[in-house]
């Protein structure tokens, strides 16, 4: 029986899956950690706009406004990515299954 993909490139592809799935959730991770900080620092020195000035009191509006967008843009990309990944896994797993059912005594050749 000749099949269109061999197992070894089934395995290798769950590899690379897998080892682009661990590295996309420690870049995340660490893009999250950067947006807090920048987030903070830049809440913190609005702040001392804020209560140094009054008039500077559209800062804080504008920060909280890019941020918002930005956390929004960094959410919206970490789904599609997931759904991306999470698609390709089910996919891997049906080349799985239909190389079973070839390889089953019950496939009609």
């Amino acid at each position: 029986m000749k099949t269109d993909v061999a197992k070894s490139e089934i395995d290798a592809l769950e590899k690379v899956l897998n080892d682009f799935r661990v590295e996309w959730e420690d870049s995340q991770t660490r893009r999250a950690a950067i947006w807090r900080t920048k987030f903070f620092i830049s809440f913190i020195i609005t702040l001392a706009l804020s209560l140094y000035s009054a008039t500077f009191w559209w800062l804080g509006i504008a920060v909280v406004a890019y941020f918002a967008g930005s956390l929004f843009s960094m959410l919206r990309q970490n789904a599609k990515t997931n759904d991306q990944i999470t698609e390709h896994q089910q996919q891997l797993r049906l080349v799985r299954l239909l190389r079973k059912f070839q390889a089953s005594p019950y496939s009609e050749e």
